[in-house]
């Protein structure tokens, strides 16, 4: 079995999935061999990607088969990752309220036991994290915010469900792009950027290609680099024509991904990422996503050094209920010098007193 570009069909070649149309009907069915006719079909269906079985993919069986104990052993490493999600210490500030710690992680305990039902689904998730582990963490981590925002916006289990599963699988188009194009550290060719932004139809062709899957978690992979203002990839597509949850996902892998270290470059803060995410809300993002997301991060997290307008500097203390961008600072530093005695400001209490610079993380939180 093997992605390959719709293009590079030739007469002889076996469909692993079936190809189905916008409406989810079956148009080219699995398992027979492709005529001419069919292969002109698909072409005018414009669908870029397939999954098939050929000569070639004989050859490469031996090398890309996995063994049980092997696909047990990755099995595991995901269920791992739900149970880290469960376990650690979120930087979602709404988190600090244990009764909205108990509903997500209830409902990240339901979407695992929705995964775990759908073997198709289970296996598409183990080729990411075995094709790239740092895609599979993203992945996680977009689908924890995806659900905050989704549980804010009083989405039902179901809906929940799906926008998890849309969240976890909106990247497996990049399992079709080459590794060395991925991760290149040197800024990309015009051709390279074009390759990647195929991400998204390769992610919705083999979504589309599994029966299980709902249209709204292909439609997921499809939009996710949307933009509102009909700038994004791939069908520049307008505000009203975007599904909300992919202008959820959207958001939410932004942020993660300008907060994540690359090979390419270093994580912003939290605090970056979210002015970076609130600079093109107007025009790229739905301003109130981003009003509902701005409310779960802890947008300074504690142990993060930072300097005040007053010329002060100091370690954040401890998170502020009131506002998450006026934490408890502790003051280390007066006019340059070390202060003696450390003491502690709260800034939603000090009006005047602003964050101007943060220098570092003593503790990164991490999720």
């Amino acid at each position: 079995m093997r992605v390959v570009e719709a293009s590079t069909l030739v007469p002889g070649s076996i469909l692993r999935k079936p190809v189905f149309n916008e409406h989810g009907k079956i148009i080219v069915n699995a398992n027979i061999p492709l005529t001419e006719e069919i292969i002109k079909r698909i072409h005018k269906l414009t669908i870029p990607f397939v999954i098939v079985d050929d000569q070639l993919s004989e050859l490469l069986k031996e090398k890309a088969m996995i063994s049980d104990e092997l696909r047990i052993e990755i099995t595991q490493k995901i269920e791992d990752g739900f149970v880290k999600l469960i376990n650690t210490d979120f930087s979602l500030r709404w988190l600090s309220s244990e009764k909205n710690s108990s509903r997500l992680k209830e409902m990240i305990k339901s979407l695992q036991n929705e995964l775990w039902q759908q073997k198709d689904v289970l296996s598409l998730l183990i080729d990411v994290l075995r094709y790239d582990k740092d895609i599979f963490t993203h992945s996680l981590n977009v689908a924890m915010y995806s659900l905050g925002i989704g549980m804010k916006l009083n989405l039902n289990k179901t809906q929940l469900n799906l926008l998890g599963l849309g969240a976890l699988l909106h990247d497996v188009g990049k399992i079709a792009i080459p590794k060395e194009i991925l991760n290149k550290r040197d800024r990309l060719t015009e051709d390279e950027y074009d390759l990647i932004k195929q991400h998204t139809i390769a992610g919705y062709d083999l979504l589309r290609q599994i029966p299980s899957i709902q249209r709204v978690v292909s439609d997921c992979a499809l939009q996710h680099h949307e933009r509102i203002d009909g700038s994004g990839y791939p069908k520049g597509l307008f505000g009203e024509e975007m599904h909300l949850f992919a202008k959820i996902i959207g958001i939410c892998d932004f942020f993660d991904a300008v907060t994540s270290n690359r090979v390419y470059r270093q994580a912003m803060l939290p605090c970056e990422g979210l002015t970076l995410l609130i600079s093109g809300s107007a025009k790229l993002f739905d301003a109130k996503l981003i009003s509902i997301f701005s409310c779960l991060l802890t947008i300074y997290p504690t142990g993060l050094h930072v300097k005040l307008n007053d010329g002060r500097c100091g370690i954040v203390s401890r998170q502020n209920d009131a506002s998450s961008e006026r934490p408890f600072v502790q003051i280390i530093e007066e006019n340059g010098i070390k202060v003696s005695t450390p003491y502690e400001v709260n800034l939603d209490k000090e009006v005047k007193l602003e964050i101007i610079e943060c220098t570092q993380i003593v503790k990164k939180i991490v999720y």
